[in-house]
Formats: C-alpha cells, structure tokens, sequence
C-alpha cells in the first residue's frame, strides 16, 4: 500500500487544457503503471522520498541530462557518442548511464510506451563533450538519437499494463478513481545485477505516458512468492 502520494502537476494542466476544450490535448485513460527502485534517500537505512508534483517519471528510469543532446549506444562497444551533449559538465566517471525513450506529441509525456531501455551501463571515463567510454561492451541493443539517463547506480524498473477492472470510477464530484497496481509473485524478481529489486516508488500513467499520479512507499523487496499489490485512490 503506497504511503504518500501527490498527483502530477502535468496531469493537472493536461485536465485544465481538457476542461477549457483544447484540441492540443485530448482525454487519455490511466493504463499503465511503473514500480520502481528510485525515489529514495540513503541515509542509511534507505527512506522514501516525499513526494512532489513536479516529477514527470520515475526516479529510477534515471534523470535527463541537462547539457541535453542525443546519443547512440552501440551492441558491444563500450564508447557512447553523444550530438549535441556536454558530457564533460554532465556525466562523471563511476555514474550509470542508459538510452532515454521516444517521445510522443502529448505534452509532459515521459516517453512512448514500449521505447524504454533498461540495460545500464557504468562509465568509466568521460573523454570529451560527445564521447563517453564504459568499464565494459554495452550489452543492450543498439539504438541512435536518443536521450542519455542517468543514475549514480544501475535502478530497476518494471512496467505494466492495466486491465479493465484495475480502474474503478468511484465518485464523479469528486471525481475519484481507484487503481490497483498489481505485481505477480513471478513478476520482477531480479534487477539487472541479478538481485532481488528494492521498490520505493510507483507510478501511474495515460495511454500517451503522461504520469497521472507519483507515490512514494517504505522499502518493499521483490522476491519469488511475494505479490504486490498497490491500491491508489487519485482525486482530481
């Protein structure tokens, strides 16, 4: 059961946009949700954060870089070329880096579902402004022109889609909606390293991936046999 909860500030400009009939936005469903392994702080023990409407994804698909620019990871080469970037004042040695997703036009999208990576890989020396070079081969698919995200270490994520009967319209003044996020007992059982993952957060979003909905809950360690299930209630 997710402890905190704020609802996204895109969101709520997404329904204003909606309400004063703008055709740039139309109506979209909550469909799909992210758990995740970020949204902590390691004091240690590790403590959620509270969270905040500004956050437009997961802590754990890592942060954008804010040199921006674009970058092509390449299938067994450990260098990263970046167009456009400033790696030197972005990225640092030691930190984790992974292709970002596609876009979609909706605005304050996290990206398009289905275009996430999730292979990380650890930088080993930041060599100029467009050039980057990993402690080892990418093992992801090659991929181009994306967006650099990163991490200070490799974060988990597992995404799902909503079936029907997970969203419940509760009350329309006020309108609540009551969504049950469920991970299986077979789901989600190892992170890229290999371990069981550490969730903290948990995220809903519409069908053009714009986050709905940023909750934050105490450690939950994902195992064999053990099923999650989140249930929110979001009131707009």
């Amino acid at each position: 059961m997710a402890i905190q909860g704020v609802a996204a500030n895109v969101w709520r400009t997404v329904l204003a946009r909606v309400v004063a009939r703008d055709v740039a936005d139309t109506y979209a469903d909550i469909v799909r949700f992210k758990i995740g392994e970020g949204g902590f702080i390691d004091v240690p023990p590790k403590q959620p954060v509270t969270p905040v409407g500004t956050v437009e994804d997961l802590v754990s698909e890592g942060a954008k870089l804010s040199g921006g620019g674009t970058a092509t990871f390449t299938n067994g080469s450990a260098i990263v070329s970046g167009a456009g970037t400033t790696f030197l004042t972005d990225l640092a040695g030691g930190k984790w880096i992974k292709p970002g997703p596609t876009y979609p036009i909706a605005v304050g999208s996290a990206g398009d579902a289905g275009t996430e990576y999730d292979t990380w890989g650890e930088i080993q020396s930041v060599d100029s402004d467009t050039q980057v070079t990993l402690t080892a081969p990418f093992a992801g698919a090659t991929v181009a022109g994306r967006e650099v995200r990163v991490a200070d270490e490799p974060l988990y994520t597992f995404r799902k889609t909503l079936n029907a009967g997970d969203v419940t319209l509760l009350s329309s003044v006020p309108a609540i909606v009551e969504v049950d996020a469920i991970v299986l007992a077979g789901e989600a059982n190892a992170d890229q390293l290999g371990n069981n993952p550490e969730f903290f957060e948990l995220g809903l979003y519409d069908s053009n991936g714009v986050m709905v909905a940023y909750l934050t809950f105490d450690l939950e360690t994902k195992s064999g046999g053990v099923q999650l299930n989140h249930i929110q209630q979001v009131v707009f």
